[in-house]
This record gives C-alpha cells, structure tokens and sequence, in this order.
C-alpha cells in the first residue's frame, strides 16, 4: 500500500515522525486532505486536529497550533508554532 513520510515539529522539538496512509488538517480555507502522491503544495493551517491514518490502518490524533504544511514528493511536512 502507498504511503508518505510525514514529519511534524515545532521550532522548539519535532513532535512526529512516521510512514502514513493519509493526513487530515485544517487549512486556512477548510479542511485538507493529503493521500500518497499529493501534488506539491504549501498552505496555511488554523489550529486545530490533525488525524493521522498510519501504515499500520491506526488513526492518530494529533492537536496542533497554526502553522505550515508542505507537500513535496512523497514527503510532508507541518511547522507548528507550539
């Protein structure tokens, strides 16, 4: 099954890091999702719930303050404040 590297910190410590199905997060103008071979993009995100489905099928939540996601590649990244 396809995934992506996901990658997820604050300027302070990286808070994630793991192999995932999909990624659900609040973007600035609504909810995103992000499934393997995403386009590229980079996009504001409001705080709020970030849900996590990982290689294993294991949904995790994540809560998170606002920041940035970058999609590249099979690589995503989220910069949070805090």
């Amino acid at each position: 099954m396809a995934t992506f590297t996901l990658e997820i910190k604050t300027p302070e410590k990286p808070v994630f890091f793991d192999r995932a199905l999909q990624l659900t997060a609040q973007a600035a103008d609504g909810e995103i999702g992000i499934l393997p071979g995403h386009a590229p993009l980079a996009t504001r995100l409001k705080a709020g719930s970030l849900k996590i489905v990982l290689e294993t099928g294991e949904t995790k939540k994540i809560e998170g303050s606002d920041g940035f996601l970058i999609v590249s590649k099979n690589n995503v990244s989220v910069l949070m404040k805090k």
